[in-house]
């Protein structure tokens, strides 16, 4: 018979882990599920043998600080590495008249380019012309009119899907996203 534990623990639970791993494992019919809240994360990873089963979720904060393990298995102490937030692209420049790069992004899963005229960046800040990209770089063949220019920013997606900022205005404060790429 295949018991299942389900996991993250709440942190008041931590210290309770292994007794609750024990307890599971030793009876038929035992099942813990607990949950923690916070900012993002869902693992592909599932342990598993003949005896039991053990599903990782969590939404935040990784598990606990520390690693767990034993000769049969290795649970590290949360999602925090394998899910970080995205960050904020940094370092665009160009590399020809048309093509342009960035530092990549630790965080990254794809890349989102925007674009707009700088005429307009009192009114916004560029719509999506680019979107999925997995490389940190990309080429614009587009020309502006006539006395116009263009501005580009890049934003980092990870492997969750969360977009990362279009970074800081002049003022100091997040640029809103007002026409998120899909």
């Amino acid at each position: 018979m295949s018991r299942q534990i389900v996991f993250p623990v709440v942190t008041f639970c931590l210290s309770l882990l292994p007794a609750l791993a024990a307890k599971a494992q030793t009876s038929t019919n035992y099942q813990n599920k607990e949950h923690v809240v916070n900012s993002g994360g869902n693992p592909a990873p599932t342990l598993t043998s003949t005896n039991y089963k053990v599903t990782l979720s969590s939404i935040g904060d990784g598990l606990l600080a520390t690693s767990m393990s034993s000769s049969s298995y290795q649970m590290s102490g949360g999602f925090d590495e394998a899910y970080p937030p995205p960050g904020e692209v940094l370092n665009l420049r160009f590399t020809s008249k048309t093509g342009f790069g960035w530092n990549p992004e630790p965080s990254v899963g794809t890349y989102n380019v925007y674009r707009g005229l700088v005429s307009g960046l009192a009114s916004g800040y560029g719509s999506c012309i680019q979107s999925n990209l997995t490389t940190p770089s990309t080429t614009d063949t587009e020309t502006p009119a006539a006395g116009q220019c263009f501005f580009y920013l890049v934003t980092a997606k990870n492997r969750l899907g969360e977009e990362g900022t279009l970074g800081k205005n002049s003022a100091g404060t997040p640029r809103p996203n007002a026409s998120p790429c899909p």
